[in-house]
């Protein structure tokens, strides 16, 4: 019986450690998640910090009622193989060994933590491990998002998100003056497609042409020529790419993690406070020795 009652937390970390993962998994395939700026992509980013801080103190409470590392670090070893099973192999093993590492880290330190405290306070015994699994795990995550992003990059190059411009250009009107197009004929613009050349001389891609024969081609003009600007601006800077997402997706995932791990004290609180009264904890309270220099 005191085993179940050590490893009753174990299977619900698990679950919620197996739904993070799944969160997770979508965000490798494209390198461009982290510009998009719509509602649906800030509504995942929300519930991965919610997951992230969930499976922290999942694993912080699991581990303090278990009270011996040997108890909880195989469990949090099994959550570490997860990403095996749904992630690419070679993402999945980095994956697992950076959570295993962050998870042995906190299992080891919390044990002596536990060991040595005089006062069980749980809010500022328990508190800083849950923060300080929450920022590993987000850092194995941005990890394998560096070395996703890399390998699409380094197999596709780089290319500015349509969106990003929309919401650059919706941000920054222009005179009307200076989005006019002057008329161009059909017979100038079938000579510009012989001659591309003549486009290439402005830093402007051919492929506007295309453009010019739609109804409202002014904006897509502009759209496109902003966008050729910006590519061959960031092109020499390409291989730094990769190390800026992931630094960008670090920032925004441990502030919405802080901001979920605000109320991890009071809920610390009432967590060991209704283990106690309805008796799956007690408190023992001891005397010690202590040893005091007298001069």
């Amino acid at each position: 019986m005191p085993i179940l009652k050590k490893l009753i937390f174990a299977p619900i970390f698990l679950t919620v450690f197996i739904l993070l993962i799944i969160q997770l998994n979508p965000i490798l395939k494209s390198y461009d998640f982290i510009f998009s700026l719509s509602v649906n992509t800030l509504i995942q980013l929300i519930i991965i910090a919610a997951l992230i801080s969930l499976s922290s103190f999942l694993y912080i409470l699991f581990a303090t009622l278990a009270g011996d590392w040997k108890i909880s670090l195989p469990v949090g070893a099994i959550a570490a193989v997860m990403p095996l099973m749904l992630m690419e192999v070679s993402l999945g093993l980095v994956f697992a060994t950076a959570i295993l590492a962050s998870i042995l880290l906190v299992s080891l330190t919390l044990d002596s933590a536990l060991k040595s405290y005089l006062n069980f306070q749980p809010a500022s015994l328990l508190g800083p491990f849950i923060r300080r699994l929450s920022m590993l795990l987000i850092l194995a995550f941005c990890l394998i998002y560096f070395l996703s992003s890399n390998k699409l990059i380094a197999q596709k190059g780089f290319e500015i998100p349509d969106s990003l411009i929309d919401t650059a250009l919706k941000m920054t009107p222009l005179p009307t003056e200076q989005t006019q197009l002057p008329n161009i004929s059909p017979d100038q613009i079938e000579m510009l497609k012989k001659n591309p050349e003549l486009l290439k001389q402005y830093n402007l891609d051919p492929k506007i042409l295309d453009t010019l024969d739609q109804p409202n081609p002014t904006n897509d003009l502009i759209k496109q020529t902003v966008k050729d600007q910006i590519q061959n601006f960031i092109k020499p800077y390409q291989s730094f790419i990769p190390a800026g997402l992931a630094v960008i997706l670090f920032l925004t995932l441990q502030s919405l993690t802080s901001i979920f791990n605000l109320p991890i004290h009071p809920l610390l609180w009432l967590t060991f406070f209704i283990l106690e009264k309805t008796g799956f904890t007690k408190y023992q309270i001891e005397t010690r020795e202590v040893k005091k220099l007298v001069v």
